[in-house]
């Protein structure tokens, strides 16, 4: 009589809210019921156990599910259903074991196929996904959704031919595919063809403008451009699309800092830190958290999130054995005009090649300068290979027989450290460009030293760290530096205090800012001069000047120069003015290299620590500070002391070609006593450990 009672009950659903409590009792209940009276069918426990599963009450749905294939074991869709559900909840070897069971029973049906293949690929059972995917397109040849997963699998994988011919292909079946073309585009830029991947980001979004991944892919683009205008705008696009975007938030926070249009940022940050947190597996660039974020452990994670999109199935492990030399190779798309490439120009040729040789791998421009023949010159083989896509790059590396393989780019724009998911080299690490994790566990060895990761913060790190003896950044003594300049030809005042910041601008942060134009108000005659950039920049950062009460003229603006005459006039300055939690990297060096001391602030991460890793190997510890307060204070000091600036710029000028900082070869020695130190663990079958170089 109660089953009774419930059954009359059963239309009521209709008109309770889908989501409440009750209805989610009553339907259950009601739902179970009729189960066990043997009254629904095959198709309704299989509906019903969809419903529980968009609902989110997986454990219902399975149960569902389960009475189908207990009943109806021939079943293929209540199989594939388990199997989903196997995978979502963290269960592979069920998820396996049942989808195997769910293609066995419909080896013709091209759609289960393919969802099969989504959850092989979710279990990172990757031949197997290529094989449902490829079952799919061989059923239903003209399907171009099967054609374009057989694309993504193989894009997913580093296999770039395979990939572009499945897409083109699909796209031949049928051109009015906006995913297929959002694919391609992504794939045709990573290859560095910018023209066909805007073209099809393009078309992606005419045929849906409310594809919110191909507006943040767009803006990605746009981004590598330096279009940042247009790149916000394409990314607010995709957050106005899907609020709880991360990605897309993240990027258009990025783009802000590099258009300085500051407000809101704190708002915005609030948004972003909240899709983060919804979304477990969202991923936003980790090289974007450096300008924003100085907490190491927010940056592993978000690395970590990262790094998890790049796992392929690994080139077979290659036996490790003594030879002659170490076999070391560099993964670059920096050797041109380049900062990395000026602070590397003496690395290469530098190595001790009775102990090493020393290979290149360079996936970036050749711009045929002089600087791009000095580097080549310095590898025992130096290979382009921009042109081969992971699989085949990785491939190339592991035929070279290279023992250790050393990527310089890191997390940074045009990236191939992926490369490096495929395991080419026994021994794998990264160095200079990227300061932070990769969060990657294909990444055995991070460079760095006891001031950007101290004692006691190696737990923010996903690899091993070798620290080197004083800075980890490698410099090029031979850097020529043109004869001196004069401040009229710079377009600077003669009897002005002149602070500068040559940063990039987007890492100049709004509560920097304040600080700067508060010391240029406390320091009469002072002006800040500034790297130049878009027009648009200079008049942002003229406006927010204004706002603060120090008039526009007071900031000056210097053009782009050669490398030699830049550092020339950077003499000219006074005191270098550092930017936090993102420090000058390469422009650290730069200024200490033309005799101008550099005023820096220090907080928890790698890239926060940086001008203070330099600046400690150059011999000035007392320009390092710890809070903002203490480094205002000290520049209105050193404005107004010029005995106590000067004594600091003769110190410099004195010890410059005797400090560690500047000593390449001593750098390189202790380089190669970390290379040697992981390849003797690895020889020994030793997991990777730390190193302090010895000096």
């Amino acid at each position: 009589m109660g089953a009774e009672c419930h059954l009359k009950g059963w239309s009521c659903v209709q008109f309770l809210e889908y989501n409440s409590p009750v209805t989610e009792f009553f339907y259950a209940r009601v739902a179970k019921i009729r189960a066990m009276n043997a009254s629904l069918s095959d198709t309704e426990l299989l509906d019903l156990a969809r419903q529980r599963q968009a609902a989110g009450d997986h454990a219902a749905a399975d149960n569902f599910a389960a009475m189908v294939t207990e009943k109806y074991p021939g079943r293929a869709q209540a199989w594939l259903l388990r199997a989903q559900l196997a995978w979502q909840a963290g269960r592979p070897a069920q998820a396996a074991e049942w989808v195997t069971r769910a293609q066995g029973l419909a080896p013709e049906d091209a759609d289960l196929q393919l969802a099969c293949g989504e959850i092989w690929h979710g279990l990172e059972r990757h031949p197997a996904a290529h094989l449902a995917y490829r079952r799919a397109a061989t059923l239903r040849p003209e399907w171009p959704q099967a054609w374009n997963q057989l694309g993504m699998h193989a894009h997913h994988l580093g296999k770039g031919e395979a990939a572009a011919a499945a897409y083109r292909h699909a796209l031949r079946l049928d051109e009015r595919q906006p995913r297929v073309h959002n694919n391609y585009a992504a794939l045709l830029q990573q290859n560095g063809m910018v023209a066909q991947a805007m073209h099809h980001f393009r078309r992606a979004i005419e045929l849906d403008p409310q594809y919110a991944i191909a507006w943040k892919n767009y803006a990605a683009l746009l981004q590598e451009q330096s279009l940042y205008a247009e790149a916000l705008t394409a990314y607010e696009r995709a957050a106005m699309l899907r609020p709880d975007y991360a990605e897309a938030i993240s990027g258009a926070l990025l783009m802000r800092l590099h258009g300085l249009e500051w407000d809101g940022l704190e708002r915005k940050m609030a948004e972003l830190g909240t899709a983060l947190a919804a979304h477990p597996a969202a991923r936003i660039s980790p090289f974007a958290m450096l300008a924003l974020d100085s907490d190491p452990a927010r940056q592993l994670s978000i690395a970590r999130r990262w790094a998890r999109s790049y796992r392929p199935t690994p080139l077979p492990a290659r036996p490790t054995a003594q030879g002659e030399r170490i076999r070391l190779g560099y993964l670059g798309g920096d050797f041109h005009t380049h900062a990395t490439a000026w602070l590397s120009a003496g690395l290469f040729s530098g190595h001790d090649r009775t102990r090493f040789e020393v290979f290149g791998y360079d996936h970036g421009e050749n711009d045929g300068s002089a600087l791009r023949a000095r580097l080549d010159a310095g590898f025992d083989r130096f290979v382009a290979v921009r042109h081969l896509d992971s699989q085949a790059l990785a491939q190339r590396i592991r035929s070279d027989g290279i023992d250790i393989l050393v990527d310089l780019k890191g997390w940074t724009r045009a990236s191939r450290c992926d490369v490096l998911a495929w395991r080419p080299a026994p021994v794998q690490m990264h160095y200079l460009a990227y300061p932070g994790t990769l969060g990657a566990d294909w990444c055995d060895y991070l460079i760095a030293d006891a001031t950007v990761i101290p004692p006691g913060m190696e737990q923010h790190y996903s690899e091993s760290i070798i620290r080197l003896p004083h800075s980890y950044q490698i410099n090029d003594r031979a850097r020529a530096i043109a004869p001196p300049s004069n401040r009229q030809a710079a377009g600077l005042p003669e009897d002005a205090f002149v602070f500068c910041c040559f940063n990039q601008h987007y890492k100049i942060l709004p509560g920097l800012f304040d600080l700067w134009m508060r010391l240029l108000r406390d320091t009469p005659g002072s002006i800040l001069w500034l790297l130049d950039g878009h027009p648009r920049q200079r008049r942002r950062l003229q406006h927010e000047a204004e706002r603060r009460g120090v008039p526009a003229a007071r900031l000056i603006f210097a053009p782009p120069l050669p490398q030699a005459e830049h550092l020339s006039r950077l003499a000219l300055a006074d005191l270098a003015l550092d930017t936090l939690p993102c420090n000058a990297h390469t422009t650290a060096s730069d200024a200490l290299w033309a005799g101008l001391p550099l005023l820096t602030c220090t907080a928890d991460s790698f890239a926060s620590r940086v001008a203070a890793s330099c600046l400690l190997a150059a011999g000035l510890p007392e320009l390092v500070t710890t809070t903002l307060a203490d480094y205002a204070a000290l520049a209105r000091r050193l404005a107004r002391q010029p005995d106590e600036l000067a004594a600091l710029r003769k110190r410099l000028a004195s010890q410059r070609l005797d400090c560690p900082l500047f000593d390449t070869a001593a750098t390189i020695r202790a380089l190669e006593a970390g290379y040697e130190h992981a390849w003797q663990r690895a020889l020994a079958d030793q997991a990777p450990a730390g190193l302090d170089a010895p000096a």
